[in-house]
């Protein structure tokens, strides 16, 4: 009994941890850390507010008009993924997903489950709900992988390629290759889906026991849907998917060096490909989310980055600021205004609308 009752508060703090307030303190501690101790001794808000209120009336043009392309390029890819799915009704979901995502830690799980309800309430059946999520999170997380190597590749060409970079780009090429090889096999052969799915089942149950939870059942037979319903599709819009997914990197990519160049012009001596290569390394960096929308995490490894390749640090931050203003903070405001129309029933289908509400 007394056993029993040492280990309750091990486990109770435990839950805790996990749970959401364990989540909030790290994501508030990990803001504070960087927004108020670490970044102010690389860089100098005022001058970098300074830089920002600079900016001509055609920059500002020129920066909305990337960031509104960004906005909206990342609904191909949902349409490319779900044959049928509307331009709009991808934007709603895309929008309202992404400022769940950016607001609530762990939000991408619940994002996801906005996602679902959504395009269930658009008359998708769960089979193709759970696809076309599956597949815009595979390619979406392939082009990432991908990224520093294209950028290592465009870095010999123009210059030596530093130790940092060209690490980070072997370890992501390797990923990449396996995460493919994995992909390929799991969804052309039977066997090999069975076996890859069988070996990560075994993975989660031990996590899970190990964490006095439930072991995770099924992942066989949901790996062999998943198999069939996706090789057809596969088929005809692999190249669909991944043009779609590129694309929307790209845009958000243009968003940065677009900052960039436009603060005070000190931007303009770094090369482009300089300037991806910090973009694909940080894009790596919060592969795997610890913060709401990689807030403070990306900021930091965006100016380090930055200022590590002869961006002036004043300017640095004001370009990472105003780009992570209109790529993080601008989505949620639109994203929750397209929940509320979602709500009042906007591109719902009547015959799912109560279903999905």
């Amino acid at each position: 009994m007394s056993t029993a009752r040492r280990d309750r508060p091990r486990g109770g703090f435990r839950r805790t941890a996990a749970g959401p307030v364990g989540r909030l303190g790290l994501t508030v501690a990990v803001v504070v850390a960087v927004f108020a101790g670490v970044l102010p001794r690389i860089a100098d808000y005022g001058q970098a507010w300074l830089l920002v209120r600079a900016l001509t009336g055609s920059e500002t043009l020129v920066i909305a008009a990337v960031a509104a392309v960004n906005l909206i390029s990342y609904a191909p890819l949902w349409m490319a993924a779900l044959p049928g799915l509307a331009l709009w009704r991808a934007l709603l979901v895309d929008l309202a997903s992404t400022a769940i995502s950016n607001t609530v830690p762990i939000g991408f799980a619940f994002g996801l489950g906005t996602t679902a309800a959504m395009l269930h309430s658009f008359a998708f059946p769960p089979a193709a709900i759970t696809r076309g999520v599956a597949l815009t999170g595979i390619w979406n997380n392939l082009v990432k992988l991908a990224m520093p190597a294209l950028a290592l590749g465009g870095l010999v060409l123009v210059g030596d390629a530093p130790t940092g970079l060209a690490v980070a780009a072997v370890l992501g090429s390797a990923v990449l290759l396996l995460v493919v090889g994995i992909l390929v096999a799991t969804v052309t052969h039977r066997r090999a889906g069975a076996r890859f799915a069988a070996a990560a089942e075994r993975l989660a149950s031990r996590a899970a026991r190990a964490r006095g939870r439930r072991a995770p059942t099924g992942w066989v037979t949901r790996t062999e849907r998943f198999r069939v319903d996706s090789l057809e599709l596969l088929r005809h819009r692999w190249l669909a998917l991944t043009v779609a997914a590129v694309a929307s990197h790209v845009a958000l990519f243009l968003v940065l060096l677009t900052c960039l160049r436009a603060v005070d012009g000190q931007g303009s001596g770094v090369h482009w490909v300089v300037v991806l290569a910090v973009f694909a390394i940080t894009r790596l960096v919060t592969l795997v989310p610890i913060t709401p929308g990689a807030l403070g995490v990306a900021e930091l490894s965006y100016v380090a980055g930055l200022t590590a390749v002869g961006v002036g640090a004043g300017a640095a931050a004001a370009a990472v600021f105003l780009f992570r203003f209109l790529t993080w903070f601008v989505p949620i405001p639109l994203g929750l205004a397209a929940w509320l129309l979602w709500r009042h029933g906007i591109g719902r289908v009547a015959g799912v609308a109560r279903a999905a509400a």
